[in-house]
């Protein structure tokens, strides 16, 4: 993806100001043409793409409008949407050989393709938006610092496949367009189950009565003396599991969406939902890299 090269204007960086580091949330006005002409590109002789965008949408075209002039048309408040819709259901995601990459390739097709989200990512870069291309998730994401996604994007890359889908799944669930924080939470708790259950109870998890739960009580009191971690503890040892075990308790008890009717029921908000997703992050990086360990 496009690489935010610090930038600084003229009579700014003379005067001796910061570099202006603001991100902006959704279509500033100096966005709005160049996602316009993206977005004419994107459609071009794709009636079925946008045909399919607008009944996704649910939106009613006027008489005089057919698909395509009712997307370019939508109002600017509506325009990320629009773009995100046109990225998840574009073609292009499934034309050979198309890997997840920005490679160029012989097919002019899908040339067209790359050309489209190399330029969109950049243009939301160059245009300081709170928004990037996930080419994973196949869509429109909120931008975190690049630090933190490289930690998040070397956990997926480390975990089984089961364990990496549902961890990215979670991710776009935080901080996709749409967000939904109790979907969040089923998936982290999904992507962590997926190794620590089969790790620690191996039995329980192939007659599928393992849970993260489970798990929490036999690495504190049945079996802490069989595990450890790689991380060494004051005395140059390996450390116990203790500190693990602290943070799969920490995710398992915050999930207060998961049974209705209880006392401290009730959904998930957004800042839990993204300390959740990081923390699982971890968790699925140590578990998936060998940092707990048979003693």
């Amino acid at each position: 993806m496009a690489k935010d090269r610090p930038f600084q204007r003229l009579d700014d960086r003379l005067a001796g100001l910061p570099i202006d580091e603001t991100l902006h949330a959704g279509v500033p006005r100096w966005l709005e043409k160049p996602l316009r002409q993206w977005l004419a590109s994107a459609v071009r002789d794709q009636d079925d793409v946008a045909r399919r965008v607008v009944v996704r949408l649910r939106w009613s075209p006027k008489p005089q409008q057919n698909y395509i002039s009712t997307l370019l048309n939508s109002d600017t408040d509506t325009l990320l949407t629009v773009v995100d819709a046109v990225l998840q259901l574009h073609p292009g995601w499934e034309w050979p050989p198309y890997d997840g990459g920005w490679g160029v390739t012989e097919n002019r097709s899908m040339e067209h393709f790359v050309y489209l989200l190399t330029t969109l990512d950049q243009i939301l870069v160059d245009g300081a938006s709170t928004c990037r291309v996930d080419l994973d998730g196949r869509r429109l994401i909120r931008r975190v610092n690049e630090t933190v996604q490289e930690s998040v994007d070397q956990a997926i890359a480390a975990a089984p496949e089961t364990a990496a889908d549902h961890l990215r799944t979670a991710w776009i669930a935080a901080y996709g367009l749409e967000p939904d924080p109790d979907k969040v939470f089923n998936e982290v708790m999904r992507a962590v189950e997926e190794i620590a259950c089969p790790l620690v109870e191996h039995r329980k998890a192939e007659s599928g009565k393992a849970t993260l739960g489970t798990v929490i009580g036999e690495l504190d009191k049945n079996a802490s003396h069989k595990w450890e971690l790689a991380l060494p503890g004051e005395d140059g040892n390996p450390r116990s599991v203790e500190h693990l075990v602290g943070m799969m308790r920490m995710l398992w008890q915050a999930q207060v969406s998961r049974h209705g009717g209880a006392p401290k029921s009730r959904r998930q908000d957004q800042e839990e939902a993204e300390a959740a997703v990081h923390l699982a992050a971890l968790l699925v990086h140590w578990l998936s890299t060998g940092v707990l360990r048979p003693a």
